[in-house]
């Protein structure tokens, strides 16, 4: 991605913290688990707005359907949000960027869109996330599949803006030295420059 288009910015303080997951919405991106860690912290007195944003997959065999989509919104558990033409905004109102996802990613490009903005982000241990995020560094890395420790995760970040901040700054660094499209660009270029004999 290109660092100059998603711009660093400090995240805005919120009365109630903000977790964004943006995403298809398939089973397999780990929606129904940042539900239920949520709910897990709900009990515990901790509470953060979960916005959602994203593209319906109804002929997909993985895909959540809009009337569980609308039961959680309407029991409060999500924002939903829908369809989003400008996700790097929501990011910016975001106090962290979630997406335990257990679908084979590559690197997810919310993640590095969260990162160069200089948000801390939680995944899960799985596909491209732990590619790009490093554990207590620039975001926190879970145990796939365990809504237990992800709501241990995320009850750590919301309770820690000063480490999400620190995330942040380092997720932006990781994202310059190493995911800058116009660093890939220069290495591809120099890959056929090398492979061409020129």
């Amino acid at each position: 991605i290109n660092p100059d288009i998603y711009k660093f910015s400090i995240e805005k303080k919120h009365e109630i913290p903000i977790v964004l997951f943006a995403s298809r919405m398939l089973w397999s991106k780990g929606l129904g688990d940042l539900i239920e860690a949520k709910k897990i912290l709900r009990q515990k007195n901790i509470h953060f707005v979960l916005n959602v944003a994203g593209i319906l997959a109804e002929d997909d065999k993985d895909a959540i359907p809009l009337e569980l989509i609308h039961h959680w919104h309407n029991e409060g558990l999500i924002n939903w949000l829908g369809r989003s033409s400008n996700v790097y905004e929501l990011i910016q109102k975001s106090n962290i960027v979630a997406l335990p996802s257990i679908y084979p990613e590559g690197v997810p490009r919310l993640l590095l869109e969260a990162s160069s903005v200089g948000r801390a982000c939680i995944a899960y241990d799985t596909g491209g996330c732990d590619s790009l995020i490093i554990h207590n560094y620039n975001g926190l890395i879970v145990k796939s599949n365990s809504a237990q420790e992800l709501a241990v995760e995320l009850e750590y970040l919301l309770k820690n803006p000063q480490i999400r901040l620190e995330m942040g700054a380092n997720g932006r660094k990781r994202v310059k030295e190493l995911f800058s499209s116009i660093l890939v660009i220069n290495k591809t270029l120099q890959i056929y420059k090398d492979t061409i004999g020129c």
